[in-house]
């Protein structure tokens, strides 16, 4: 029996009896392509989507390696392993925005390019994205207690550590652009009540998901504690008695937003239609 020959191209597909080619963009999901001889990575438009890039827009490796300097050991686990199927990573897009990501792997060989890793990989759910953020912060807090029991050589490798895992920067706080699920949420928040500062903004933003107090104290890196006054600080500024009426107000402000929204959205695609 005489099977047919399966090629992925960009912007060519063709099928005879010999072959069949498929163009990468076809594939329903999002796919990258890394060529280890050229370090060439190579994306379908879903992908450039889902990493906020540009179509055609060139991968740049160098800065992804240095924003991400641990992605590099997950590509490396497959010469040992066949494939890595169904993981999650937290990782940093090239606009500066924080995501969890659902990835698998694959590596294949071309007789012309030599390895090819074939990465699938999609966002993770808003709520994993959460836990996952908070259980990273948590796990800090437990590697920064080490730091008084070591040796010399000890804290200089807890030291790479924390930079390699954790970003320990002054220029690398969370901002309202790092909460990348809850952006639209914090903008309109933002825009609504100026009178709050950016931490306020940010807790209002994930109280109003239905995030509890202390997951937001392990995502914001701050004690339980310091959320509830910062809580009791913003029910001053807006004149709420509560923390539920405050959650109450915010959502009663993101679903009138988002109502008119759609109104202007199907008031412009009206307007379009009878053009």
């Amino acid at each position: 029996m005489c099977t047919q020959t399966l090629e992925i191209k960009i912007g060519q597909r063709c099928q005879s009896k010999e072959k069949i080619v498929f163009d990468i963009n076809e594939i329903p999901y999002q796919v990258a392509l890394f060529i280890e001889s050229s370090n060439e990575v190579i994306l379908n438009n879903l992908a450039y989507k889902t990493l906020g890039m540009k179509e055609n827009e060139v991968f740049d490796l160098a800065t992804w390696r240095r924003i991400n300097p641990y992605f590099d050991d997950e590509v490396n686990r497959l010469i040992n392993e066949n494939a890595i199927i169904d993981q999650k990573i937290h990782v940093v897009l090239f606009n500066g925005k924080h995501e969890i990501m659902n990835y698998s792997l694959k590596r294949i060989f071309s007789a012309q390019y030599g390895r090819i890793t074939c990465i699938y990989f999609s966002k993770a759910s808003e709520k994993y994205s959460v836990a996952s953020i908070a259980s990273l912060y948590s796990i800090k807090d437990e590697v920064a207690k080490l730091r008084p029991y070591l040796n010399r050589a000890g804290k200089v490798m807890h030291e790479a550590t924390m930079k390699k895992y954790f970003r320990e920067d002054v220029n690398q706080k969370l901002t309202l652009n790092d909460l990348v699920y809850y952006e639209k949420e914090l903008r309109i928040i933002q825009k609504a009540y100026p009178l709050l500062s950016f931490r306020e903004v940010i807790l209002c933003g994930l109280l109003v998901n239905n995030i509890d107090s202390q997951d937001i104290a392990s995502i914001t890196n701050r004690t339980i504690d310091a959320v509830f006054v910062t809580i009791h600080r913003i029910n001053r500024k807006l004149n709420m008695v509560n923390k539920k009426q405050l959650v109450d107000a915010l959502k009663e402000l993101i679903n009138k937003e988002r109502q008119a929204q759609i109104v202007n959205q199907e008031s412009s695609n009206l307007t379009d239609y009878t053009r």
